[in-house]
């Protein structure tokens, strides 16, 4: 593949020109949040050794919502259903900018 110079200047890469487009930029966060859920549950099933079931069973939710979570399928849970299975696991949520702490949940 040639790469064209202009000036000391590269062309744009795939991804530069992907990240003008709105739509895609959007869709990308998205991802990444709904990553990002999935490994932080994953992680801290992992940390506290607890299996899809029974975190389902400590936190009243089904199992099923949990496997989609894990799985990435599920990416919008209810703030009160993430916070069961965290609290379930013995975990808390903290809500902070910087140092500062505004609310332990």
């Amino acid at each position: 593949m040639k790469i064209a110079y202009k000036k000391g200047r590269t062309t744009k890469t795939t991804y530069e020109r992907e990240m003008e487009d709105p739509e895609f930029r959007k869709g990308l966060a998205e991802e990444e949040a709904r990553l990002a859920l999935s490994e932080l549950l994953i992680t801290l099933m992992e940390e506290e050794e607890v299996s899809v079931r029974e975190l389902a069973r400590r936190a009243d939710v089904s199992a099923s919502i949990i496997q989609d979570l894990r799985s990435g399928k599920r990416d919008n849970p209810t703030f009160s259903s993430f916070a069961r299975l965290i609290h379930s696991m013995g975990f808390e949520i903290a809500i902070k900018r910087g140092r500062k702490t505004y609310a332990r949940l």
